[in-house]
């Protein structure tokens, strides 16, 4: 089995003290926080891993944290909490309504966001970054961009890990071919079904034992694809379509 991981928290902020304050007290409380001080920055750190939670500031140059947040959501479904200087209600509902699980408004006590992350954290459990497949048979980290059976442990590219991501949001349901090139290859010119064909199989040449006989990264014919959370489930959706 892997490590247990200590859930990882993204702070986006251009504000150093603050970065720095907020940095000290969620570590305190045991998360694994990683800071960036701009949008660039953050998409650079989700290039390289996913936490299970990013916090944004909204009043950054460049790249300001409503446009950030509309990038991470086309990578990966992350929970994320906005900070804003302006509390305006119009503002607030707009983050709410499309991509934020909350909004504070600073100036606020760093033990208010401990206890949002906190409340976040425990309704999202680790943000689905590592999961286990038919009693840890098949292990998935999308944190650290692995996959462990028992033939041993293959790395994923970031293609990979957002195809995972999808899949695992609907665990045991089918994902059309057409919702996983909406989601991983939104902003890639000419993208077909033949890149979800082509990255389904490399996945199931590091996920399954007999990749020409999968166990759980099963197609549906005509439809898209569906990620099995065990065996016996697997069992009871072929009976009930039989």
């Amino acid at each position: 089995m892997l490590p247990a991981l200590r859930p990882a928290i993204l702070l986006v902020d251009d504000d150093p003290t603050l970065l720095s304050v907020l940095a000290r007290r969620l570590t305190r409380e045991g998360f694994d926080v990683r800071t960036a001080a701009s949008g660039q920055a953050a998409l650079a750190a989700l290039d390289r891993s996913w936490p299970a939670l990013v916090v944004v500031d909204v009043m950054m140059p460049v790249m300001d944290g409503f446009e950030l947040c509309r990038r991470i959501k086309r990578i990966a479904d992350l929970p994320i909490i906005v900070l804003s200087a302006v509390d305006a209600g119009e503002a607030k509902v707009l983050a709410l309504q499309e991509y934020a699980e909350d909004y504070i408004v600073k100036p606020f006590d760093p033990d208010e966001l401990v206890a949002r992350v906190q409340r976040i954290m425990r309704r999202a459990a680790t943000g689905r970054g590592e999961i286990n497949l038919d009693g840890g048979e098949l292990e998935i980290d999308l944190v650290h961009r692995r996959v462990t059976n028992r033939s041993g442990t293959q790395p994923l590219t970031p293609t990979e890990v957002r195809v995972l991501q999808v899949m695992i949001g609907s665990l045991d349901r089918t994902v059309p071919t057409e919702t996983l090139l909406e989601r991983v290859w939104s902003e890639a010119d000419g993208a077909d079904p033949s890149y979800v064909w082509v990255t389904m199989r490399r996945l199931r040449r590091k996920m399954e034992i007999d990749p020409d006989n999968p166990r759980y990264l099963l197609t549906e014919r005509g439809i898209g694809y569906r990620l099995i959370s065990s065996t016996m489930v697997r069992s009871d959706l072929e009976a009930g379509s039989a």
